[in-house]
């Protein structure tokens, strides 16, 4: 059996983020814990961190080693704040790692309908991490997410996809594009209105994300023109660019219902979309039958509905 102190002092030293914080935290000296932790290593037969300029990251042994001793010692504080503040419920912890290409607002939505499913008392803690699809999948295998919402489907074998979403995709504008004419949702309509219009200037995320790949397609089967005026890897900042009238572009209406409601911008298209785009909420497959996750995987359709009616 391992020494369970031990594996406390090199959990803390990765939450902390170094040695000389978690030794303040922990009362002992730095030499001691570095030497608790040499003796860790020792007895795991492995390294568990590696130097990168001057900091020391986890080597990928130390991740998984790290994401099992986070659920051990996260229960443990649960206990002792259930003990602690004799609260009837210790709320847990639920960690959603976010693709930086999925909307905020989309993300919002989704777990606003999973915390209003639960009372107080009972409600969990939620933390949303943003990150790169890759990395979020890597921190899915180690466990340090509970799940992730993001654009590409798990193919993983140790990877669950718990649900899928295919939402509709239309052609967005704010006010000061309305005169370009758009007055017919129809695809022949719009398409001429654009194509007479060959110097529509368009705002458009990255050519590394998903959704850019889908207009350039888009683009290329129905031989649009026009010229980019904005790029960005910030999927609210395109949608700000719209409604300030910089330009005009294609998005997942999930992403704008505020923006529709309040009449910030005008959605145009027929009412399946030009195309429909994936958006996919996963988890690790030995946590697929977890009751949280099953209710977060409703919640995460459930946000959808509206602009699929």
């Amino acid at each position: 059996m391992y020494n369970y102190n031990h594996l406390f002092y090199f959990y803390a030293t990765v939450k902390s983020g170094g040695v000389n914080s978690a030794a303040k935290h922990l009362r002992i000296s730095q030499p001691s814990l570095s030497s608790q932790l040499k003796v860790l290593e020792s007895s795991l037969d492995t390294k568990l961190f590696h130097k990168v300029g001057r900091h020391n990251e986890l080597t990928p042994e130390g991740k998984v080693i790290f994401g099992f001793c986070r659920q051990m010692f996260q229960l443990s504080e649960e206990m002792h704040e259930l003990v602690s503040k004799q609260v009837p419920y210790a709320a847990r912890r639920m960690y959603i790692g976010v693709s930086f290409e999925v909307a905020n607002s989309f993300v919002v939505e989704v777990v606003s309908i999973f915390l209003n499913k639960y009372s107080d008392p009972l409600r969990p803690k939620v933390t949303i991490i943003s990150g790169a699809h890759y990395r979020l999948v890597e921190q899915l295998r180690f466990r340090e997410l509970d799940a992730i919402i993001t654009q590409v489907a798990m193919t993983n074998s140790d990877l669950v996809n718990l649900e899928k979403v295919e939402v509709p995709v239309n052609l967005i504008f704010g006010e000061p594009q309305k005169k370009i004419n758009f007055r017919k949702s129809d695809i022949a309509s719009v398409l001429m209105a654009l194509n007479k219009n060959v110097e529509a200037r368009w705002v458009m995320p990255l050519q590394s994300f998903r959704l850019r790949t889908e207009i350039d397609q888009f683009f290329e089967d129905q031989s649009l023109q026009g010229r980019i005026v904005f790029e960005s890897d910030v999927m609210e900042s395109i949608i700000r660019s719209v409604v300030d009238g910089f330009g005009i572009t294609f998005l997942p209406s999930v992403y704008v219902p505020k923006e529709i409601k309040n009449k910030s911008i005008c959605l145009v298209g027929p009412k399946g979309g030009y195309w429909k785009h994936r958006i996919w909420l996963a988890c690790n497959s030995v946590s697929k039958e977890d009751d949280l996750l099953q209710s977060l995987s409703l919640s995460f359709g459930e946000a959808c509905k509206p602009m699929m009616c």
